[in-house]
């Protein structure tokens, strides 16, 4: 074993125990699992910050999440314990849209209608994923019931574009079932800021790519845009989208188990346009989700009056952002979307302030991944170690959590605990 030693972001050390690759999430839980187990470790990150797509960032006086906003599954995600630990105040996400149509809000007839369709519409699809074929997600929706529902495009888009980052049609049923629902939460100063918070004295060495993983001998050596470093094994937890791009190479290539399942799961798109809307019409109650009766893709969802203040989140997902592909492209879209349904002089209010752009990230290229139908084994083909020296973990990994930080820390906390098995039976002195 090596002793752990911390360093400046311009250094590296020569060789540790494990190289994480990636300071995202999964990144940050692997490197603090292996240290709580005695093992050294060193984070290289290619961007110049921490997070992954998990980042807080500050507007008007706000701490503001330009990516991952709920604590999702909030009963078993680890990251609660984790903001709790640090003192942080966690709040509950109301987990009723607000229900929309044109520039009212839903009465109580309609309201109880759309529950009742919701709730229809989500056993529909976990009956169709127990089936022998995994079809497209859609199907169960076509089957629900043969007479036109004015809510199933709402739904589809809710369920859809805005919960998954793709339509219905694309998605697998058995993925989408496969994804833990229950409650959310909201967490005191950003969910990126917490998860910085847990980088903290951590060995990463950030603005340092990494570019070639090289197995063909004993251990690994990572070889990055300032260096290579060698180690009994790397924990990988670059994005999926990347790995299918060659930005990461191996050498020797991984084995066709794991490269078919890295090339089976898809990008989902996801972006926030975040605006100040003074005065503007959701003027009661905090952190409220709203939905738009209307368009299974053009549509957008809102979260009203985060933290209590003037600001909002329209969030767009799905096919529409392929033909939105600037954040300005964005931010008018949202505007035409809300003056048609306020009105230009409410919709004048609104200032766009900020937008995330993950899918043009070129460290992200997307918001997180979908498996579409017949892919979902792709994410338990992934855990499976190469070599018992290359640990992949994210995300993408995740059987119960996809498209989640909270799935990403549970899935790098499962990759480090599988690096530190393999170490302690094959290297005890690394134990």
């Amino acid at each position: 074993m090596h002793p752990q030693t911390s360093f400046h972001s311009d250094t590296l050390p020569y060789e540790v125990d494990v190289v994480v690759i990636g300071a995202g999430a999964a990144g940050i839980a692997a490197a603090r699992r292996l240290r709580a187990q005695g093992l050294t470790s060193v984070i290289v990150e290619a961007r110049d910050r921490v997070g992954g797509r998990a980042h807080t960032i500050p507007l008007r006086g706000q701490a503001v999440d330009i990516g991952a906003h709920w604590l999702h599954a909030a009963g078993s995600n680890g990251l609660i314990a984790q903001a709790k630990s640090l003192g942080l105040m966690l709040f509950d996400a109301p987990q009723e849209p607000l229900l929309m149509i044109g520039a009212r809000e839903a009465d109580s007839f309609e309201r109880a209608a759309f529950a009742q369709r919701w709730e229809e519409a989500e056993d529909a699809i976990l009956d169709l994923a127990n089936g022998p074929v995994d079809q497209p997600a859609a199907a169960a929706l076509a089957k629900m019931r043969p007479e036109a529902n004015p809510f199933d495009d709402t739904i589809a888009f809710m369920h859809g574009a805005f919960d998954s980052g793709v339509s219905l049609d694309a998605l697998g049923a058995v993925d989408f079932a496969a994804a833990q629902d229950d409650e959310d939460r909201f967490v005191e100063g950003g969910y990126g800021a917490l998860i910085a918070m847990l980088a903290r004295d951590l060995p990463i060495a950030l603005a340092t790519p990494a570019t070639r993983i090289d197995w063909s001998g004993a251990g690994v050596v990572v070889e990055t845009a300032r260096g290579s470093l060698r180690a009994a094994c790397a924990i990988v937890t670059t994005p999926i989208p990347l790995l299918q791009a060659g930005i990461l190479r191996f050498f020797p290539e991984i084995p066709l188990p794991s490269a078919t399942a890295i090339d089976a799961l898809r990008p989902a798109l996801y972006e926030h346009i975040v605006m100040s809307w003074p005065g503007g019409p959701f003027r009661e109650g905090a952190n409220r989700t709203v939905a738009f009766a209307g368009d299974c893709v053009a549509n957008l969802g809102l979260l009203a009056n985060f933290d209590g203040g003037d600001l909002h989140y329209a969030d767009l997902g799905g096919a529409l952002l392929q033909d939105l592909p600037s954040e300005s492209d964005r931010a008018a879209f949202v505007r035409d979307f809300l003056s048609q349904r306020f009105g230009h002089g409410e919709a004048s209010r609104i200032d766009v302030l900020a937008g995330s752009a993950w899918s043009a990230d070129p460290w992200s290229a997307c918001a997180w991944t979908y498996a579409p139908p017949g892919a979902h084994g792709a994410r338990a083909a992934l855990r499976e170690p190469v070599a018992e020296r290359i640990f992949f973990a994210g995300e993408a990994t995740s059987l119960s959590q996809w498209g989640t930080i909270g799935g990403a820390w549970a899935e790098g906390e499962r990759a480090a605990t599988q690096a530190a098995t393999v170490l302690e039976r094959t290297q005890p002195n690394c134990a």
